[in-house]
């Protein structure tokens, strides 16, 4: 039986995020939006995330995840994860019970080649659902979350109710490139079919996963 590991979490790693502004129709179509939140959905930026998680409350594990966009909840807006891939147990069983994350278990391949460049291939029952190489360079930009205008928040839904959860984070940017991308859209969104708006690595981050604020569940239309 796994182990429950309640938050907060302080979480260390490396990362790599695509930002898009998703068409309402690909995410509609592709974006794997449980029905129920399907009239919700506010558009605003989206994104695709791969996370080498180093330390955790449970251990490294690696994430891939996919964010349409916002959705409209209870009056208010927040980002909601419709697809997320982890690479253990112990994640799967905890993203639930702390946050309501859906996450799915999968097997991680991460290859470091020259230039910075990095290949990541997700598989679950040997069937390619990801595959990407990127490459990094420029300056490296300090990032901290607490910074921005508008503090970021995440909204999941778990049996009947809406946890929120806001993270905080800090660490280190650069733009990325990507070189090759392959999606089998049975099992992850094929965001190779929409133009990104921007591209980065974050390297040596850390941030915090806070125990949710729970609310009863309301969607709006």
């Amino acid at each position: 039986m796994t182990e429950h590991v309640p938050p907060p979490w302080e979480l260390t790693g490396t990362g790599t995020i695509l930002v898009f502004n998703f068409p309402r129709d690909f995410v509609m179509d592709s974006g794997f939006v449980p029905p129920e939140l399907r009239d919700s959905y506010a558009g605003g930026p989206g994104c695709v995330m791969i996370v080498d998680y180093h330390t955790s409350g449970i251990g490294p594990y690696r994430e891939l995840l996919f964010i349409p966009g916002l959705f409209r909840y209870n009056s208010t807006r927040h980002y909601t994860i419709t697809k997320i891939y982890v690479s253990t147990q112990a994640s799967v069983a905890n993203g639930w019970l702390n946050w309501g994350i859906p996450k799915e278990l999968a097997d991680f391949d991460v290859q470091t080649g020259a230039d910075s460049t990095d290949t990541i291939r997700v598989k679950q029952g040997g069937n390619l659902i990801f595959g990407l190489t990127i490459r990094c360079y420029g300056a490296q930009i300090p990032l901290n979350s607490t910074l921005l205008p508008v503090r970021p928040s995440l909204g999941q839904m778990k049996d009947g109710s809406l946890l929120i959860t806001r993270p905080e984070g800090t660490g280190t940017g650069q733009l990325a490139k990507v070189e090759a991308i392959e999606i089998d859209s049975r099992y992850f969104p094929d965001v190779s079919r929409v133009r990104s708006l921007a591209t980065g690595c974050v390297r040596e981050f850390k941030v915090t996963f806070p125990v949710p604020e729970v609310e009863a569940l309301a969607v709006q239309g």
